[in-house]
Parts: structure tokens; C-alpha cells; sequence
């Protein structure tokens, strides 16, 4: 073939796509590898040049046979990379799955060691380039540049490496690290004539159940996996959870009971003898309000048509997902469904499976490189026409996509605050139905109010669920001032009297109580009372916060931990004590409060937060003894705040709604509302088993908390809206931070100032701010300087003449002033000021 020329882009930041030369030829939405100065790194050919291109270096290699990516994916990246201000290459490296992408590490191996003399003469003209031999020195097989990068806190070694290499003292070598394959493994599945024939399958169970119980035992989990609609079953899994051998499986090959065939080797998991359903949804009946709402989202299938589903907890959101997309799959299409932190809740999982059993696939960040390649594998092939996932689901290869669901939208972690690229998995939704011609419905209890904003001016269709299903009524809701309560003495530590009071009444009635704290560990922070010295943190400017079950004072930015302190390290005092609440102080008093109002009477008290569930399967178990009724009260962060739909849960207890209420966020009162809504409406959900949540707070007043209390959501939503107009807040303009972050502090606050200056002092399009402290001016010894920008919508309604200043800007400083000491970022649509 003759020479083409390809267009390749890569996951390099600012970086347009780059002409690389091939003989072969090679389809658009193929990875290839590609030389970049010493490396050789993994691109994505994005089109073709169509006259000659001189200099291009050659392709090395084409990793696809197939693209990679369908072609309203590679668009989708390409939107993205444009409206977030970052390169394609880089959405793109972001679409694939860790470990698709193959790439070069170059490895430094010291060959020669210097003699004291030398590393003097060295130290003494080349200080950086003698710290370098020290550290290889102390490292006698190869080490890569990232490792050394980040030994000397350096990311500019490069001319020393070069010139030890000159001088012999060390040898420099690329490899290639390849992406993960996974192998073929034996598979079994129950012969058709039997999977179909209900007669037949029990007399020939009866048979083995006689002569062979063991392949009887086999044969009937295989046929329950037909049934389950689970596929074949490996073979490693039934020798390792039926403890059977090999003999037996091929015995039932042998006689046709059992046909054998290959599928891609799947982890093993633990048997889930209790799926986390209270309900069988496949044939529920739907109510008026369902039927409504079915009906207008199916009226839309084939069409771009975006609807916001607002349905109070309880009304039946999840249902109507199955409905449509059982609509969906009717017509030969494919259904794609984000959620916030699948990995956490297995609840959703199992109610999808149990309807659509193995045509879903089911992405998060808990699972192991293999197992992600292999489904993102089986989803490209076209093996699997559901994918439920977390924000980055949204680049799933599917095709021919008929609905996009994104549930609970308003949750802030569907915004991915770092790296780049520092996308909405909301908004990617909508670009994404955009490309596919397909509703994509924004469903939560509490909307965001960009959505209902975006509903209110027509852009967005609403619906709307107001009723519980089977007859079931939201909780009646109830304050308790918490000043009151420590004036009087009646709290019992973090925990009022009424709340005690209803705790013990739900343990005597066998019911379940949800305690909600969006913080874990035991206390904020510790401190001296003779001169106030609290532990920081060295590396952030944070306190540590104490976790009493362990004895250590922990940095939940960086990860740094130490030992609680007995003494103060500033005054020698030993009068330490805590501050704040966290969920193990929780823990701690309501085990206390119990044990002290019920003598005798064993309650079962669990704990659901990061430091629990770290495990794989951890949060499944824990919610599987709630389930059951073998716990009674369960003190839980963000985790037990949605997604979960429990009927013997009566009761709900918010320990502190003023946590989030005062953070330093534009956002801070509509988060503190969205919480308190999501968290009350776990209680209740049965007809039978009425719900009540308690609310206990220091502000009673604060109209978040009466809106949440009176139910007029609607009325505080309208005043939060007017009074965001007024100061040119989101959704009324585009909320921008250009972040700057970097080990020396003065070179840090150059660099902000240099863009500051850089950017238009009168431009309508933008409202600059000047450079200012983040509310963290320091993360992991970097520290850290924020310029804020509004982007009006009324002005530049689509954002091109700000992305236009802004590309301009960010350009014109890299070319001239940029220090790689300082790293420079771009978030659109931030959440905050980080």
C-alpha cells in the first residue's frame, strides 16, 4: 500500500493531534503505537491527512484490528476535549480502561559507580546531577524516571540523565509494557434439550440424584444459571464453590448432559446466598404516575430528548428504568445507565440482574484490570446490551445506544475534579444522546438546579412522581435543637434524647435505624487545652483527624497518619481532647446509650464507611445482616444516604445537618438540602411500616433545614435560584477555576499572576477574579493559588468566546512563561474553588 498519512492524537495536555506515516492502512478509532522523543507511547488515530505531511515519523505499530471506539464515541471524546479545555488525546486516554493502553517506560540501570572524589568534583558543578548517582547508587537494578522524578521532587532530569549517560556512569533502555490480556478458560453450560424441557430435567436429576449426586449437584446449578440467564459457568468456579472435580464435570459432557465450550476468565466471587432484593420488580404493577412517565420518555425513543425525572424516594424510579429500557431492548438497541459509586451499592446491582440477568455489564472502580479490560472487551463485541456504571461508563463502546440514564444526576461525583479531563458525567450524558439520536432521562429525588433550570426555560422535558408506591407515605420529619439538648444536659454524647428514645422503641419492634454523619474517623480534630495546639497535617494545611479504633491521628487529603499524641508537642501539656464528631464517635455513643437504657439486651450496631468497607464484599455483607435483621442500627457516611431501599427501616437519624450547611461553597446549601432529602427518604418505604426521621441540629431556623422540614422544597428552590442570578452563579453562568499548584509557593503565585494579568480586564464574555487562597492553600506539600472566572450564559450562551480567550491565554503562557515547576489546570463547570 502506499504511504498514508494519519492523524494521531495523544494523551499529552495541550497537545492538537500530531501526523505520523504508515504503509498500512489503518480505520479511524484504531490505537496505535507511535514515537514521542525517547518514548514510544499509545495513540488514537483520529483521521487522515490527505496530502503529504514531511518530517512525520513512522507509526511503530496498529493495536486493533477493530477501532477501538465507535464513531460517536471518538466524537464524543473530541466534544469533550473542546468544551473542557484539554486535548483529545488526553478524553481519549480517559475513555480506555487502564490497561488498554500500551505505552514505553524508560528504565535507568547504574553501570558505574563514582568514587568519593568524583561525587565532590560533581557535587561542587553539577549539584542536581551528583544527587541523581547518590540515589541510583543506593538502587542496584533499574529504576524508572517517574521513581527519580519523584525521589529528588524533580520532574526536570532529563539533561542529567542525558549526561550521565555520556559519561558512562548509567545505561538508559525503553520497553514496551503491553495491555493486559485475558486468557480463555473452560466453561459448561446445561444442554439445551434439558435447559428447556422441565420434565425431562427432573428425571434426569432423579437419576444422578441416585447414581451420581455429585453430578447432580453440578447439573442442577447449571441449569438454575440458564434460568438466571448467567451464561456459562466456569469450570473453576463450580470446582471451587460445589467442591467437585474436574471427572465429575466432564462426566456430564460425556453424556450430553452438559456442552462445554470457552469464555474469557472472569474473577471468582464469593456465592451471593442472599441478593440484596425485598422485591421481584419483573412484573410489578406500574402506577397512574409510572404509566405517565413511561409512556412520554417511549415517545421519544429514536429522538434526542431530554427529560428530567423528578420522583420523590419511594416512587418507584428504578422500575421505570427496567420498563424503558425493556422498551429499549425491544427494538434491538442498547441501554447505558450511569449511577454515583456503583462499586458501593450492590443493591442496584442485584435488582438489574435479577431482570435482566447476564446481558448487563457492570463497571466500577473496584474492579481488578483484567476483569474491567474483559467486559470493556465483551461490551465492543457487542456481547452485552446493558452497561451500568459509575462517571466514566459514559465512554462505553457500546452501539446503537436507545436511552442514557443517569440516576441521582445531581450527585457532585459525576464531576471528575482530577485529572484531566475534568468532565461532567452528567453533561457527557447529554452530548453523548445528542451523537446517538436517544433520550437521555436525568432522574433523581433532588434534582440539581442547573436541571431544573434547564426544565424551566424549556431546554429539558420534567416529569414527575409525587406518590409512594404501595401505599406507602414519606416519613413525618422532626427537629431537634441541639442547643436546647446541651443546655439541659439530656444528649446522651452525640445523641438527643428523642433520637435515643426512638432507637430503643425500633429495637423493641425488631425495625431498623439508618444514622447519617458525612464524616468518618472519631473527631475532626484533637486538641491541647492549655495553649490550643491542634496536630496538622505536615504535608496539608489541615488538621489530622483522630480514629480512636486504630490510636492514630490520619490525613484524609494525603494519607499521612501518626500516632495520637498523649502530649502536646508545643506546650507539654497532657490536657488533649477531642473535637468534632466523626462516624466512630457515633458508634461509640450510641453502643453506650443502649447499653445504659437497656441492660442486658444485646443490640447489634454496625458501622458502614471507607474504613469498613475496604474489603471486597464488605459493603454487600454488612447490608445483607441489616437486611436479615441481624443489625439494628447502622451509622453510616454518604453510603447509607441513597440507592438503598430496605422496608424494615423506620427510622432515620441525621446526627449533625449543620456539617455541610456553613462550608466555604456557593453549592453548600443546596448539597446540605439534597442530603437531608436523600438520607430521610431511606425510612418508610413499606405501607407497613411507617417512617419517622429525626433531624438534629444547631440552626432550626436556617430555611434549608425548614424547607426540608415543611416540604417546600419548591419555594426555597425559586429563592436559591433568583439569588444566583444575582450574583452570576451557576446555572446562570459557567463556573471556571484556572488552578495552580507546585512546591514553591512563590513560584506558584508568579505564575498566577502572570495568567491573571494575562487575561482581559473588560471582556463581557468574562468576570476575572484576582488570584486568591484556595479553602486548602496546601495538598500533599504542593501549594496551591485558584483564579476564579464567570462565564455569563446571557452574554456567550454557548461558551465559545470564553474558550476562545482561555485558549488564547493558557497558550500564550505556556509559550512564554510557563515554569515546570508549576502545574496549571483548567476545571469547566467546577464544583468549587477545591
Amino acid at each position: 500500500m502506499q504511504t498514508a498519512y494519519y492523524r494521531v492524537a495523544l494523551p499529552i495536555p495541550r497537545s492538537s493531534p500530531l501526523t505520523y506515516l504508515s504503509s498500512q492502512k489503518i480505520r479511524v478509532g484504531s490505537r496505535v503505537l507511535v514515537p514521542l522523543g525517547r518514548r514510544i507511547i499509545t495513540g488514537t488515530v483520529v483521521g487522515i491527512n490527505a496530502e503529504e505531511y514531511r518530517g512525520a515519523k513512522e507509526i511503530q505499530e496498529v493495536l486493533d484490528d477493530v477501532p477501538a471506539f465507535p464513531a460517536t464515541i471518538l466524537e464524543l471524546t473530541r466534544r469533550i476535549g473542546e468544551y473542557y479545555l484539554c486535548s483529545w488525546g488526553e478524553v481519549i486516554d480517559a475513555a480506555l480502561p487502564t490497561g488498554l493502553s500500551p505505552s514505553s517506560v524508560v528504565r535507568i540501570t547504574l553501570v558505574k559507580s563514582a568514587d568519593k572524589l568524583e561525587l565532590e568534583e560533581m557535587a561542587r558543578k553539577a549539584p542536581k546531577r551528583a544527587e541523581l548517582l547518590r540515589v541510583l547508587d543506593n538502587h542496584p537494578e533499574d529504576v524508572t524516571i517517574d521513581y527519580l522524578q519523584k525521589q529528588l521532587n524533580s520532574t526536570t532530569i532529563s539533561y542529567q540523565i542525558d549526561a550521565l549517560q555520556r559519561l558512562g556512569y548509567i545505561t538508559v533502555q525503553t520497553e514496551i509494557e503491553r495491555d493486559r490480556t485475558v486468557r480463555l478458560v473452560r466453561a459448561v453450560s446445561v444442554a439445551e434439550a434439558l435447559a428447556t424441557n422441565e420434565e425431562l430435567i427432573k428425571q434426569t436429576l432423579d437419576v444422578l440424584d441416585a447414581r451420581a449426586p455429585k453430578q447432580s449437584l453440578v447439573l442442577g446449578q447449571l441449569y438454575l444459571a440458564y434460568h438466571r440467564r448467567e451464561g456459562p459457568v466456569q469450570v473453576q468456579h463450580l470446582h471451587k464453590e460445589l467442591g467437585v472435580s474436574v471427572a465429575v464435570i466432564d462426566a456430564l459432557i460425556d453424556k450430553g448432559l452438559a456442552v462445554e465450550s470457552t469464555v474469557h476468565r472472569q474473577p471468582t466471587e464469593n456465592v451471593v446466598e442472599f441478593p440484596l432484593l425485598t422485591i421481584d420488580e419483573r412484573n410489578i404493577e406500574l402506577t397512574g404516575e409510572q404509566h405517565k412517565v413511561v409512556a412520554s420518555i417511549t415517545e421519544g425513543l429514536g429522538t434526542f430528548s431530554p427529560f428530567v425525572l423528578e420522583g420523590i424516594t419511594g416512587s418507584g424510579k428504578t422500575v421505570i428504568y427496567q420498563r424503558i429500557m425493556n422498551a429499549v431492548l425491544g427494538k434491538n438497541k442498547t441501554c447505558l445507565m450511569l449511577v454515583p459509586e456503583i462499586s458501593l451499592t450492590p443493591q442496584l446491582q442485584d435488582r438489574f440482574k435479577a431482570v435482566f440477568g447476564d446481558k448487563i455489564a457492570v463497571l466500577h472502580s473496584g474492579m481488578a484490570v483484567s476483569e474491567r479490560v474483559n467486559t470493556w472487551r465483551r461490551i465492543r463485541q457487542g456481547e452485552l446490551a446493558i452497561v451500568i456504571g459509575a462517571r466514566s461508563s459514559i465512554f462505553a463502546p457500546l452501539e446503537n445506544v436507545g436511552v442514557i440514564i443517569v440516576d441521582e444526576e445531581h450527585e457532585p461525583s459525576y464531576k471528575q475534579n482530577d485529572p484531566s479531563p475534568r468532565y461532567s458525567g452528567r453533561d457527557a450524558a447529554i452530548m453523548r444522546a445528542q451523537l446517538e439520536q436517544c433520550p437521555v432521562i436525568l432522574g433523581s429525588a433532588t434534582p440539581s438546579l442547573e436541571s431544573i433550570y434547564n426544565a424551566e426555560i424549556k431546554n429539558f422535558r420534567k416529569v414527575s412522581l409525587t406518590q409512594r408506591i404501595d401505599g406507602a407515605t414519606l416519613p413525618q420529619i422532626e427537629l431537634v435543637d441541639m442547643r436546647e439538648e446541651r443546655r439541659t444536659g439530656n444528649a446522651f454524647g452525640t445523641i438527643s434524647a428523642s433520637l435515643l428514645d426512638a432507637i430503643i422503641d425500633r429495637v423493641g419492634k425488631k425495625e431498623g435505624t439508618i444514622l447519617f454523619l458525612n464524616r468518618r474517623g472519631y473527631a475532626v480534630q484533637m486538641q491541647c487545652q492549655d495553649c490550643g495546639t491542634v496536630p496538622q497535617c505536615p504535608n496539608c494545611d489541615v488538621s489530622l483527624t483522630w480514629h480512636k479504633a486504630t490510636g492514630m491521628l490520619k490525613c484524609h487529603y494525603c494519607g499521612h497518619t501518626e500516632r495520637a499524641r498523649t502530649v502536646c508537642t508545643t506546650c507539654g501539656g497532657v490536657d488533649l481532647t477531642e473535637s468534632g464528631i466523626g462516624t466512630q464517635r457515633i458508634e461509640e455513643d450510641v453502643n453506650k446509650a443502649l447499653a445504659t437504657a437497656l441492660p442486658g439486651v444485646k443490640v447489634a450496631v454496625e458501622r458502614m464507611d471507607t474504613d469498613t468497607t475496604r474489603r471486597r464484599g464488605a459493603h454487600r455483607n454488612i447490608l445483607t445482616r441489616f437486611i436479615e435483621g441481624r443489625v439494628d442500627v447502622l451509622i453510616g457516611t454518604q453510603m447509607v444516604s441513597k440507592g438503598l431501599d430496605i422496608p424494615r427501616v423506620t427510622l432515620v437519624g441525621v446526627v449533625n445537618a449543620d456539617q455541610s450547611l456553613y462550608q466555604n461553597d456557593f453549592r453548600a446549601h443546596e448539597r446540605t438540602a439534597q442530603l437531608l432529602i436523600q438520607v430521610s427518604g431511606r425510612a418508610g418505604r413499606a405501607a407497613s411500616h411507617p417512617g419517622r426521621v429525626i433531624i438534629q441540629t444547631s440552626s432550626p431556623e436556617h430555611p434549608v433545614i425548614q424547607a426540608v422540614i415543611t416540604n417546600s422544597q419548591e419555594e426555597w428552590r425559586n429563592n436559591e435560584l433568583e439569588l444566583r442570578r444575582e450574583l452570576l452563579y451557576p446555572p446562570y453562568s459557567r463556573f471556571i477555576v484556572i488552578q495552580f499548584s507546585g512546591s514553591d509557593q512563590a513560584h506558584v503565585e508568579h505564575a498566577a499572576t502572570v495568567i491573571s494579568k494575562l487575561l482581559p480586564a473588560n471582556d463581557p464574555a468574562l468576570l476575572c477574579y484576582p488570584p486568591q487562597l484556595p479553602p486548602i492553600p496546601r495538598i500533599r506539600n504542593r501549594f496551591r493559588r485558584v483564579i476564579v472566572i464567570k462565564n455569563p450564559k446571557a452574554v456567550d450562551p454557548s461558551g465559545s468566546a470564553c474558550r476562545s480567550v482561555l485558549n488564547a491565554v493558557i497558550s500564550a503562557y505556556f509559550e512564554s512563561y510557563a515554569s515546570s515547576a508549576v502545574r496549571v489546570s483548567v476545571d469547566v463547570d467546577a464544583s468549587g474553588t477545591l
